[in-house]
């Protein structure tokens, strides 16, 4: 029996699976965030090494088991002159294992439409969508810092808006909606300007702290909130864009295009995805619920780099495990 492990690395967490050849998951491990640019190099190597370790502690294997693993390495392919960098890191910390490196868009894609070609759009922490046609031909789009306004549509985004707009009913710019009386409960504040304080200082404005905010836009739009609806609303656009971009540039416009999601957006479920889906009205594409998570989509392509064949067995097997 041959093993293989996926790691599926993000802004927030990475995560670490194992199967075998019939993709039956045996087990996982969930680590810190793997973006070199909030964990450093070094941190890096350690995400990894703690994870393939325990991983094979928890199995009783040795490296010599694992027949390949394949690393979405979230920021890998963004910046040429670091991966390199980010390749000796993730070799440090992998036993000899033999493993192939990707971006975190690459997993997400090979899990939401099983290895099949199409267009995956992430709306995580950050946003980017990623498309494969039937020549094998791939494309990015998106994904730009969001220190510039980037990572337009995730959950980043988002809550921005919703802090923003908070300021602009706490000064009467804009008449108080249940956004105002919401945050304000949630976030405990007894005064307006508290708001400063538990983002800037007791959440030092990190990404992915302000990005679970982002879930307060949910709770709001069940009330029907007129922001969060139009918030979604402007995200569904933003996703609309990098979507269809990726759609005309890789001429998969002459036929239908399955295009599926993932990221914790997508968890306000039609809030995002009734606006998303009418921006497509009368254009050839199919918005599909994903088939396996980005995780599983590492194990596939793990699968795949030692030629085997992505079966109905081992997705169903995969299927199974969530």
């Amino acid at each position: 029996m041959t093993y293989y492990i996926g790691i599926d690395g993000g802004g927030t967490k990475t995560k670490f699976l194992l199967c075998d050849q019939k993709g039956i998951i045996l087990a996982e491990d969930i680590q810190p965030t793997s973006h070199y640019f909030q964990c450093g190099l070094d941190g890096l190597t350690t995400v990894i090494e703690t994870g393939i370790t325990n991983i094979l502690t928890n199995t009783k294997l040795q490296p010599s088991d694992i027949a390949t693993c394949f690393a979405a390495i979230p920021g890998y392919g963004d910046i040429e002159d670091d991966n390199e960098k980010i390749e000796n890191a993730v070799l440090k910390g992998m036993k000899n294992i033999k493993f192939e490196i990707g971006n975190d868009t690459d997993n997400g894609l090979a899990g939401s439409l099983a290895g099949q070609p199409g267009i995956n759009i992430i709306a995580g922490t950050g946003s980017i969508g990623l498309g494969l046609n039937k020549k094998g031909e791939t494309l990015r789009c998106g994904g730009w810092h969001h220190i510039f306004g980037g990572d337009e549509g995730s959950a980043y985004w988002l809550a921005c808006k919703m802090i923003l707009e908070f300021t602009r009913q706490s000064d009467g710019r804009d008449e108080k909606t249940p956004l105002y009386f919401y945050l304000k409960e949630a976030l405990n504040l007894n005064n307006d300007s508290d708001i400063l304080v538990r983002t800037i200082t007791e959440m030092e404005f990190d990404r992915t702290k302000i990005a679970k905010l982002a879930s307060y836009l949910s709770e709001l739009a069940k009330q029907e909130d007129k922001y969060a609806l139009l918030f979604y609303k402007e995200a569904a656009k933003e996703l609309f864009d990098i979507i269809n971009t990726i759609r005309l540039n890789l001429n998969m416009d002459k036929e239908e295009t399955s295009v599926s999601y993932s990221g914790g957006v997508f968890k306000s479920g039609r809030y995002i995805l009734e606006p998303l889906a009418d921006l497509f009205e009368g254009m050839n594409v199919k918005i599909v619920a994903p088939i396996l998570p980005p995780d599983a989509g590492s194990l596939l392509l793990a699968l795949k780099l030692d030629n085997i064949p992505l079966t109905n067995e081992i997705i169903e097997n995969l299927k199974s495990y969530y």
